[in-house]
């Protein structure tokens, strides 16, 4: 199309190209994952999913080489994906153990980055966990560089990449198919961000990504398998169609190793819950939301004390999933058919940790939330948000897992903690880290009010052997109570051994150095 331009009395005829699409769409950033000799590539671009005007987007070509000096040879030419404007490259028969540079174009715009070699077995292999990124001091410049600094192996996102209201852009919910575009466009809004922020951490080595709660614009989720949510959220199910949670959650896993078991489940949402084979190390990628039941199953009303009424001023939006009554034995809750994983997802776990043990190798647990009540409001209350409950559905998680020798990571409570679980009794279950708040206020705490039973010497009182709220056996090793940070896990597959470090940040979101009690901490197998 061409618009007429006059100056002075003359004039110009300038064409404008008014099919960005065609000629302007931007490579932001890429995510890349590697298992048993299968690359997958998810490169984020600049289009928009809400534009369906029939112009064919680009295509979008990989290029690779092996040495710096070499000419780029091109390997693969794939579509751009308007939904979730994204392009995905699967490499099969990859050299594991070679380094390779890698470009991707569209148009004029190019992204490079480096392919590592996988770290070899006998290694010790560094991965930087990471949880929670609200946009308070965005972009954090200062921490991701320290990240970078440390040159982990491997990079694991637990969940909450953004939240749903964040970078002064309201959530719009799709509510029905021919929303979803325009839920896609709002929900780009915020993960470009997180993808702007974190991209040159994400450039040079594979990453995990596995979604929470807010990432698919839901504060707290009972997914129910996969089911719609009808009313309240104490019924359980998204609050979003199905095609936009798929859309949303591509953008985050899409290059992961290929799910167990892809569904469609409930209604029609898709599951990315896999495993991972890389430097060694084996890691079960677990879905802990989005097969969990709902707490209306067991709890009909609000359970406080008698005469309870919330101020007028209430900062928080819980209804009946938090129980208020200190005296209430929150054991009556559970229920032999409450789920947690779900029914595959535990036969998936049952034979992965039998797999590991037969190997003889090192493996970590990941999922989006910790699987006890040690983060709280209130030292009293019990939060069914808590993977702590359904108690049944965590003793069968835990017993699938059983013996492996794994360290358990998670998210999403804003609060680092490290404890172990207690299964039949005491300390017989695996070690779990909560990885702090990146950037999310540090809102949670532990602070039980009973000191803790057999802990070390001058060891702090809330550390030692607890029962949660729920009834669950845990053994306290540390709680950064008020601090943001990371992690940083070792995985010493040579020794059999797990060290894991909590690096702190203060409350401009900049990297710290302070002693944590409780880290860091090795775990020998």
């Amino acid at each position: 199309m061409r618009n007429i331009i006059f100056f002075a009395g003359s004039f110009l005829v300038a064409t404008f190209i008014h099919n960005t699409n065609l000629f302007a769409t931007n490579i932001l950033w890429t995510q890349y994952c590697q298992h048993r000799g299968t690359m997958k590539l998810l490169v984020h671009l600049d289009s928009d999913p809400t534009d369906s005007g029939g112009d064919p987007l680009p295509p979008v070509q990989l290029w690779l080489k092996d040495q710096p000096a070499e000419e780029w040879s091109l390997m693969q030419t794939t579509e751009i994906h308007r939904l979730t404007a994204t392009a995905l490259f699967r490499l099969e028969s990859w050299s594991r153990n070679s380094r390779q540079w890698f470009r991707v174009t569209c148009g004029n715009s190019k992204w490079e980055g480096i392919f590592r070699a996988e770290p070899a077995d006998g290694s010790t292999l560094k991965l930087a966990g990471l949880s929670c990124h609200k946009d308070i001091g965005w972009p954090w410049r200062e921490a991701i560089a320290e990240v970078i600094n440390h040159d982990p192996d491997l990079v694991f996102f637990s969940g909450d990449q953004i939240y749903e209201n964040d970078y002064n852009s309201p959530m719009f919910r799709a509510s029905d198919a021919k929303d979803v575009p325009k839920g896609m466009a709002n929900y780009l809004e915020k993960f470009r961000k997180f993808g702007e922020a974190f991209r040159e951490l994400m450039r040079d080595r594979p990453t995990i990504m596995i979604t929470d709660d807010h990432d698919v614009f839901a504060n707290d989720l009972w997914g129910k398998g996969g089911m719609r949510m009808q009313g309240k959220r104490t019924t359980g199910g998204y609050p979003t169609h199905p095609d936009w949670v798929n859309a949303a959650e591509f953008t985050q896993t899409g290059h992961l190793p290929d799910a167990v078991d892809p569904g469609p489940h409930g209604d029609g949402v898709n599951a990315y819950y896999t495993a991972l084979e890389y430097g060694g190390v084996g890691f079960a990628i677990l879905e802990d939301r989005k097969f969990k039941s709902a707490p209306s199953e067991v709890i009909e009303q609000l359970i406080a004390p008698e005469g309870f009424q919330f101020p007028k001023d209430r900062k928080t939006d819980f209804e009946i999933e938090v129980v208020l009554d200190p005296d209430y034995d929150c054991t009556q809750l559970d229920r032999a058919d409450l789920q947690l994983l779900g029914t595959r997802q535990e036969v998936f776990l049952r034979r992965w940790s039998s797999s590991l043990i037969k190997s003889g190798k090192l493996g970590a647990v990941l999922t989006q939330s910790p699987w006890a009540h040690v983060a709280m409001y209130s030292p009293t209350s019990a939060d069914t948000d808590s993977n702590a409950w359904p108690q049944s559905g965590r003793l069968r998680a835990l017993k699938a897992i059983g013996k492996a020798p794994v360290v358990m990571l998670h998210g999403d409570v804003h609060l680092g903690t490290l404890f172990r679980h207690g299964v039949a009794d005491f300390d017989d279950g695996p070690v779990s880290y909560s990885l702090p708040s990146f950037s999310s206020r540090a809102s949670r705490r532990w602070e039980p009010l009973m000191e803790g039973q057999n802990r070390l010497p001058n060891a702090p009182a809330n550390t030692g052997q607890f029962t949660d709220r729920f009834g669950n056996k845990v053994t306290m090793y540390g709680a950064g109570n008020g601090l943001n940070g990371y992690g940083i896990i070792l995985f010493d597959t040579k020794n059999q051994q797990i060290e894991v470090q909590f690096h702190a940040m203060n409350d401009q979101r900049k990297p710290i150095n302070v002693e944590v009690p409780g880290w860091p901490r090795r775990i020998q197998f």
